[in-house]
């Protein structure tokens, strides 16, 4: 089996994998910055700690910062509201954990440094980072209604701590930015979705490339062994009982055991011709137009039938309706349960049975009927076990058909009935059921 080779793409929606097997990243996954950023998701802390500390640097360069001439700025810095100010920024260390709290507690140390007299203006970059964090996080609509209480609780502290005019516009002003994180965190938290729902695909994907590719070894398998099975089963039965001819009648009539090794070295020339054929499917190298694997049909039956003859089992093959080309795949199947049928026969039917191969060809199927009037059920294979039996079955599901084996109902011996579909379409669900409770019934069209 070829595999293909080339890059992964996830075929819903066409992407690309990177080179690890995860699926491509956002926009600067190609930047030469993308390495960097990357190592920083696989440790947050550090890049947690980084932002702490740029949200530090900023908030006390904005309050120790020389207001413009015309800037309306109240408050005044010291040593007491900005150790709240560090300590308001100190509490984003703990965003990923607990993002409510920390939004809480930002809003908090924005109160007592306001009541501290600290300068207005910067104090409100902790709570936006909080809110970003809660927003790629949470839902968009969870997201806007704690936006919008935050908003709230801002006004409310301003007009009672600051005692600002209730009218005045610089009051509600900074509300209005409150929301932009809350946007910002929104994109976030919807690319971290979809990127992981690429994943996801990306992943599940792989699962079911490697499931079809286990499924196709496994059938490929379970053809092989079906192949080598009925074609040494079928060679060996056909060695030992001349063997045993031979064997016997060696002392009495050496014409006849001349003739037994002559079947012998017949059977196991043709045996080493269908393995060697066989085995040249599993040294194809890839897929081939003209693949060399054995592809016997009905039309070689009469031969078929002719050999088990040879063998010292008298065979009657029947054929009715209008015989025709039948699809390979059917032709093998008819081919192979007829083979394997015989082999039984042969092997458990004992000594002096004889056989009957009958195959009628219908508009849309084809039956075929292979009985014995040898031992019978209690030693002939009926238990449906064995590999041949199996193999049987497997090639008259594969085609759409079914079948049945056992004893016979009124008379001595073994049947085995096959239907088959030759028109592509499998059985019908009544049609397969009358074939598996009536039997050894001959149907006919």
């Amino acid at each position: 089996m070829k595999v293909q080779e080339g890059p992964v793409r996830d075929d819903a929606r066409g992407l690309p994998a990177s080179a690890d097997g995860s699926a491509a990243g956002p926009f600067w996954s190609g930047s030469p910055w993308a390495g960097k950023l990357q190592a920083l998701r696989g440790h947050p802390w550090v890049s947690d700690v980084l932002l702490t500390g740029f949200t530090i640097a900023a908030v006390i360069g904005g309050a120790l910062a020389q207001p413009s001439k015309h800037a309306n700025v109240t408050g005044h810095p010291d040593a007491l509201n900005l150790a709240i100010a560090v300590l308001t920024c100190l509490v984003l260390l703990f965003r990923r954990r607990h993002p409510l709290w920390v939004l809480a507690l930002t809003e908090i140390g924005q109160l007592v440094y306001l009541a501290a007299n600290g300068r207005d203006g910067s104090i409100l970059l902790p709570t936006l980072i909080a809110l970003y964090t809660v927003a790629s996080r949470e839902g968009l609509r969870r997201s806007l209604w704690i936006a919008s209480a935050v908003a709230v609780a801002h006004t409310v502290i301003r007009l009672a701590v600051l005692g600002s005019s209730f009218l005045r516009p610089e009051n509600y002003l900074s509300v209005v930015w409150l929301y932009l994180p809350v946007a910002v965190g929104e994109a976030v938290r919807a690319k971290r979705a979809y990127w992981a729902e690429v994943q996801a695909r990306l992943a599940r994907a792989d699962r079911e490339r490697e499931e079809e590719a286990r499924r196709r070894v496994t059938a490929e398998r379970m053809r092989i062994a079906r192949e080598l099975h009925d074609v040494v089963a079928h060679s060996i039965a056909m060695i030992n009982i001349q063997a045993g001819v031979a064997a016997h009648v060696i002392d009495q009539d050496s014409g006849q055991a001349k003739q037994a090794l002559v079947h012998i070295k017949e059977a196991s020339r043709d045996a080493l011709a269908e393995l060697r054929t066989t085995l040249g499917v599993l040294r194809q190298d890839g897929d081939t137009d003209n693949p060399t694997e054995p592809t016997p049909g009905a039309d070689g039956i009469e031969g078929l039938v002719a050999s088990y003859r040879n063998a010292g089992l008298p065979v009657l093959l029947e054929v009715s309706g209008t015989p025709r080309q039948l699809p390979a795949p059917v032709g093998l199947a008819l081919y192979r349960i007829v083979q394997e049928s015989l082999t039984n026969a042969v092997k458990h039917a004992g000594p002096g049975a004889r056989a009957e191969v009958r195959i009628l060809y219908c508009a849309h199927t084809v039956e075929a009927e292979i009985v014995d009037d040898g031992r019978g059920a209690a030693e002939a294979p009926g238990s449906g076990t064995g590999h041949g039996v199996l193999g049987m079955r497997e090639r008259a599901a594969a085609v759409g058909g079914t079948l049945h084996l056992g004893p016979r109902a009124a008379a001595r011996g073994y049947a085995v009935t096959a239907l088959l579909p030759t028109d592509g379409t499998p059985l019908k669900t009544e049609t397969a059921e009358k074939a598996e409770t009536e039997g050894d019934k001959w149907f006919g069209c």
